[in-house]
């Protein structure tokens, strides 16, 4: 679903989209991570593994839709 936006309209809203988002989800992990984690190694290591890999999630879903073919 494209809502008629052009690609290279969406390749900018998307690069927007993603740099804000990273952004932020850097601010909330380590405020989580300075606020709420006990102060051991093993625990701070699985968190900032997972807290690295998840916003790949959100992420792909938003370029899948920045690559999504012009609709004719």
């Amino acid at each position: 679903m494209t809502l008629g936006i052009p690609m290279r309209w969406r390749k900018l809203i998307g690069l927007i989209v993603l740099l804000v988002f990273i952004f932020y989800w850097a601010m909330l992990v380590m405020t989580v991570a300075i606020y709420k984690l006990p102060d051991n190694g093993f625990i701070e290591f699985v968190y900032f593994l997972a807290a690295g890999i998840l916003w790949a999630l959100p992420a792909g879903y938003i370029i899948k839709w920045m690559q999504l073919p012009d609709a004719e």
